[in-house]
C-alpha cells in the first residue's frame, strides 16, 4: 500500500503511540500535523494534499492529525483510496461521545471547536470518517461491553471496518486485504446511510440501535425544546447521536442541518441552494435501550398542529422560540 496513512482520534496519548508504531511498521515517516497550541500560520506544518505531494516516496508518510482539525479539512482524507485510521480507546468510547468539554479553551468568537460538547462532536466526526476503527486497551474491557462499544461504531460508520487492534501493521493488512474501495468521506456516516435507506451495520447488539424519523410538519420551537429535554433525560432510552435535517416553524424557509451528539445539540442553518429543499424533518437517531415508539411520539407532538399549520407561516413567527438564534435569519425577518 503505497499511499499515505491518515490518524485520527481524540485520545491523543493513545493515537500518538498507534502512529508512531505505525510509521516504524510501514518503513513511512511521521508526519504530525496539529494546530494546539494556535501557532502563526506562517509556522503551521502545511497539511498535505495531493496536489502539494505528487508521487512516489513523498506519499510514504503517516499523517497523525490533531483533535483540532476535523476531517473535511484535510486534503487527502477527502480522497476513497487513502485509508483513516480512527484509534478508539474501548474503556471510554462512550464517555467520549458524551463529554461536554470544549476543544479549545482559548478558542475565539466564531470557532465551534469552543462549543459546549465540541470533543464529543469531534470524536463522533472522527469515527464517521474512518475507513478502519481501531480498538485499543481492548483486553481490559469485559465481552459484553466490548461487544456493545464495537456495534456503536459500527452503527455509526457501518462502511468502516471495525477490529479489536493487534497491532497497527496487522490493521493495515487487514484493511489492504480484498478491500473495496471506501465511500467517499461525507457517505460513511451511518446517519447519512439510515436517511438513505441503507444502514446494514456489519456488528449487531440487541441493545443498539438505528431509527430513520420523518415527519413533513416543521417543529414549534418551544415544544421542540421540552422533548429535546426529555430525550437528554433517558426518559426514551439514551441517545447517542442523532443527525440529520430539519425546520422550524419560526424559521420555516430554512433548511437546517441537525447535529447531535451526547448532550450537545446544534441546529445550523444550510446554505441557500438547499433552503428551497422540500425536506422537512429527517433524522436519523442511534442510541441504547430506544424506545422508538415514545421517542416518535415526542417529536411527532412537537410539530405544529392541524390548527397551527392552518395558521400558516405569517402566524409561525409569533411562536415562542428559546432556540439559539440565527444571526443571518434574524436580520432577514420584516
Amino acid at each position: 500500500m503505497e499511499h499515505p496513512l491518515i490518524v485520527v482520534g481524540v485520545c491523543v496519548p493513545e493515537r500518538r503511540r498507534y502512529a508512531s508504531a505505525l510509521a516504524r511498521a510501514t518503513g513511512r515517516r511521521l508526519v504530525r500535523i496539529s494546530e494546539h497550541p494556535p501557532a502563526p500560520r506562517e509556522e503551521r506544518d502545511p497539511i498535505p494534499s495531493e496536489r502539494s505531494l505528487g508521487s512516489g516516496e513523498l506519499w510514504r508518510f503517516v499523517a497523525d492529525i490533531g483533535t483540532e482539525i476535523d476531517l473535511p479539512h484535510v486534503d487527502l482524507a477527502t480522497d476513497p483510496r487513502i485509508p483513516v485510521v480512527c484509534v478508539v480507546d474501548a474503556l471510554h468510547l462512550l464517555e467520549d461521545l458524551a463529554d461536554q468539554r470544549p476543544l479549545l479553551e482559548t478558542a475565539g468568537p466564531g470557532d465551534d471547536r469552543g462549543d459546549v460538547g465540541a470533543r464529543a462532536r469531534r470524536a463522533v466526526s472522527f469515527v464517521e470518517g474512518a475507513t478502519l476503527i481501531s480498538f485499543v486497551n481492548w483486553e481490559a474491557v469485559d465481552t459484553p461491553r466490548l461487544a456493545l462499544v464495537m456495534t456503536i461504531a459500527s452503527h455509526l460508520n457501518p462502511a468502516a471496518r471495525v477490529r479489536l487492534s493487534r497491532g497497527p501493521a496487522d490493521d493495515i493488512r487487514a484493511l489492504s486485504s480484498g478491500s473495496p474501495e471506501s465511500p467517499l468521506l461525507l457517505e460513511r456516516a451511518g446517519w447519512v446511510h439510515a436517511l438513505n435507506d441503507e444502514h446494514d451495520p456489519h456488528m449487531t447488539d440487541a441493545r443498539v440501535t438505528t431509527l430513520r424519523y420523518e415527519q413533513p410538519r416543521p417543529f414549534h420551537p418551544a415544544r421542540l425544546a421540552a422533548a429535546l429535554d426529555d430525550i437528554e433525560s433517558g426518559r426514551h432510552g439514551h441517545i447517542v447521536r442523532s443527525a440529520g435535517f430539519c425546520r422550524l416553524a419560526t424559521r420555516a424557509s430554512v433548511l437546517a442541518r441537525w447535529d447531535h451528539v451526547g448532550s450537545a445539540i446544534w441546529m445550523d442553518p444550510l446554505s441557500s441552494d438547499i433552503e428551497a429543499a422540500s425536506t422537512v424533518q429527517d433524522i436519523a437517531f442511534t442510541g441504547l435501550g430506544i424506545d422508538a415508539r415514545a421517542l416518535r411520539d415526542a417529536l411527532d407532538d412537537a410539530a405544529v398542529t392541524d390548527e397551527e399549520l392552518t395558521a400558516g407561516p405569517v402566524a409561525w413567527r409569533e411562536f415562542e422560540d428559546p432556540l439559539p438564534a440565527w444571526p443571518s435569519i434574524v436580520e432577514e425577518r420584516p
